[in-house]
């Protein structure tokens, strides 16, 4: 889900405010998520849920500071970004299986002008010549951001996700950043623990119950 109204601040008027970001995606189209940081403005949860948008979990945001040297690869594992369309389309096959959502669904979200986005690189992991993991990286002033972390079902426990987190890191660190950030999956937190991430912002997500 890319479509993510933050709340980031006490809102005024919780009700309205979410009407008008309800009113914003229903006029296009377009699903979307409330996330409300935990302990930043507890009327906006209840307003949440009195528009039909309840309570459906807590996703923790994680950051890694100060941004260290990554280790070495896995053995074995390949990692190179993402710049013409056949690795396009190997990256959306990895994603649609590591996250297990519909082809459709990644080609839509991950299309051509994924790769063009200014400060945004993504990566494919090969083992064998077989396209097997992927990430995404994107770098903003002195924070990176991680995203779309994820390994193909049957290669998992092999190091590959956190090869491909680390590689995102990287990157970040090769363009002066000196803190590393993502939202961690429950699969996904253990492994971020363990590569030095904290939590430092739970958010709560707010959505409806259709998507």
């Amino acid at each position: 889900m890319l479509n993510i109204a933050f709340v980031k601040r006490t809102l005024a008027d919780p009700q309205a405010s979410l009407k008008e970001v309800m009113h914003f995606y229903d006029e296009k189209g377009l699903p979307f998520v409330v996330k409300v940081r935990e302990g930043v403005d507890l009327e906006s949860q209840p307003a949440s849920a009195a528009l039909g948008m309840p309570y459906s979990d807590t996703v923790p945001g994680m950051a890694l500071y100060p941004v260290p040297a990554p280790p070495e690869p896995v053995h074995g594992l390949s990692i190179k970004r993402v710049s013409d369309s056949k690795r396009l389309n190997d990256y959306q096959r990895v994603a649609a299986e590591g996250f297990g959502i519909p082809l459709e669904f990644a080609e839509r979200l991950m299309g051509p002008a994924f790769l063009e986005v200014e400060g945004f690189e993504s990566y494919l992991g090969t083992m064998d010549d077989e396209p097997v993991g992927v990430s995404s990286v994107f770098v903003d002033g002195a924070v990176a951001g991680v995203y779309n972390v994820a390994a193909l079902p049957s290669y998992r426990r092999r190091g590959i996700g956190e090869a491909m987190t680390w590689r995102s890191v990287a990157r970040g660190g090769e363009a002066g950043c000196t803190v590393a950030v993502l939202e961690a999956s429950e699969m996904g937190k253990p492994m971020y623990e363990r590569m030095g991430f904290r939590v430092v912002a739970p958010y709560r997500t707010f959505r409806r119950p259709n998507l």
